[in-house]
């Protein structure tokens, strides 16, 4: 992970390619020490969160779980540790964050995703729920801004039968704010950020605190039923047995393939 910080603009960048940015334990704490760096930082006004290479976040990297299978609820909970840790830094961030989203945003890449202040998605972008195909439930406070943003029964309804929203869909469902041809996502997402860093600093804080505010106690306390949530999925058979198959499958096999399949079925229902 990459963090560049120029004119007032604070570029944090998912940079594992090769496993289409999927979340260990390592990058989960580089993102923690990203978010808060920058909320130390008194001249940055605006935050872009992006991903590099052809996704912008598969979620939990599952090979990293197989290799801790001797102690999958204990490895688990460290990541989620960091990885919530993050999500809750990015929304107490004085300034507002942009996501900008190509490819796969799936699991817990769909929660970071959401953990931000707007969404811009390329048209390839899809947002996948994957975590009951894990055996899992939500982290990174999926299950608190879906029903924020959805309502708890159209939430529900996303998580456990949908399975996922082309980027369209998630515009329609207001989950994004914009969706743009795949080659303009970054110079749109730039504007974006360029767009709020030019506004008066101390406006731009006190708005997104007072839009923000009433909304933190809730996400951390859902971040802690998550965890517990997720944990006792992870103490499961079921959930060692499809770690076991996807990690056998590839690490990669699920954002590749995965979004595809799950998005045509989200198109369907």
């Amino acid at each position: 992970m990459t963090l560049h910080v120029d004119d007032g603009i604070a570029v944090v960048t998912l940079d594992r390619p090769s496993s289409f940015n999927a979340i260990d334990l390592e990058l989960a704490r580089a993102l923690l020490a990203a978010a808060t760096a920058i909320a130390g930082d008194g001249g940055v006004r605006a935050v872009l969160l992006r991903g590099a290479g052809r996704s912008f976040c598969a979620g939990g990297d599952v090979k990293a779980m197989q290799a801790h299978a001797h102690d999958l609820p204990g490895f688990i909970g460290q990541v989620i540790d960091a990885f919530h840790g993050a999500v809750l830094a990015l929304a107490r961030l004085p300034v507002p964050v942009l996501a900008a989203v190509q490819g796969a945003a799936a699991g817990g890449g769909f929660s970071l995703a959401m953990a931000a202040d707007l969404v811009i998605a390329a048209r390839s972008a899809r947002f996948v729920v994957a975590y009951p195909q894990l055996g899992a439930s939500t982290d990174g406070g999926l299950s608190w801004q879906l029903q924020q943003r959805l309502g708890a029964p159209r939430a529900l309804a996303l998580l456990t039968l949908q399975g996922a929203l082309t980027a369209q869909a998630a515009a329609d469902a207001h989950l994004v704010h914009a969706v743009v041809d795949d080659e303009l996502l970054p110079s749109d997402a730039r504007r974006q950020v360029q767009a709020w860093a030019a506004l008066p600093p101390q406006a731009l804080r006190e708005l997104k605190g007072l839009l923000r505010a009433p909304g933190l106690d809730g996400l951390a306390q859902q971040l802690a039923r998550e965890k517990a949530a997720f944990l006792r999925c992870a103490a499961t058979p079921d959930f060692a047995a499809r770690v076991a198959a996807f990690a056998a499958r590839g690490a990669s096999t699920f954002a590749a393939r995965g979004a595809s399949t799950f998005a045509a079925r989200g198109a369907a229902t």
